[in-house]
């Protein structure tokens, strides 16, 4: 279904809400409502009249979401020494508390991580969005996701890192030699289920690969291969 509400409502639904604090999008009218069992004596008669197939409620932000993300965000930290101290800051009790001070003595970080975190909870609500099928009336909430299959010359260029890199077996039958592999380039990375389905539907439409892995550095790599044997595309790849 599409609607026709902001984004952005959405998104700041997603940061606010929790377990007092319920925004709820009534799919018929396209409207955000907002119930707050602070303050709203009728909370539960609220609540309970926005059940049912029209309405449905943005999941609350509990302390866990939040935590994770501080979690992916210290693998995202170098030196590894300054990683260390914010993996150990946020294992030890308050680890909010730890995190924001630990980051007051790094400002040079601060900035990435509001960054990090606004990007993080834009794709969970984008990745709510389409696994409820819900589109919004003129407006765009991935790039066009462009696919290129690379040549023998273009994998000369590939990154060190992925060099001996390739198919080792099939899952299915078994076959563990002379399997060929694709490679594909893609402008995308898989952040949330809309770019995720949208790269699989090119890849299957454009290039007939229905199963496929991913590499994501500063380049964004997707790998593909058929079994000769069997036909299978559950292939797993290794060094």
């Amino acid at each position: 279904m599409e609607l026709a509400i902001d984004f952005e409502e959405i998104l700041l639904a997603f940061e606010a809400s929790d377990v007092n604090h319920h925004y709820i999008i009534d799919t018929e009218k396209g409207e955000m409502l907002y119930v707050n069992e602070e303050i709203d004596m009728d909370a539960s008669e609220q609540l309970e009249r926005l059940e049912g197939n029209r309405y449905l409620a943005v999941p609350p932000r509990l302390p866990r979401d939040d935590y994770a993300i501080m979690e992916l965000f210290a693998y995202e930290i170098e030196p590894f020494e300054l990683a260390e101290k914010f993996h150990t800051a946020i294992e030890r009790s308050k680890p909010f508390r730890n995190f924001k001070n630990l980051l007051r003595q790094h400002p040079e970080l601060e900035g990435r991580w509001f960054k990090f975190r606004e990007n993080h909870i834009r794709n969970e609500a984008i990745s709510w969005l389409s696994q409820n099928n819900i589109g919004l009336k003129g407006q765009k909430l991935v790039p066009d996701i462009v696919i290129k299959e690379l040549s023998a010359e273009d994998m000369k260029a590939l990154p060190k890192e992925l060099e001996g890199f390739g198919p080792m077996g099939c899952a299915n039958c078994g076959k563990v030699a002379s399997i060929a592999g694709r490679w594909f380039e893609t402008n995308t990375p898989p952040e949330n289920a809309l770019v995720e389905k949208e790269t699989g539907r090119i890849m299957k439409e454009t290039f007939g690969v229905s199963h496929y892995g991913n590499f994501v550095g500063e380049r964004v790599f997707l790998t593909a291969a058929k079994c000769p044997k069997c036909g299978s595309e559950e292939v797993f790849w290794d060094f």
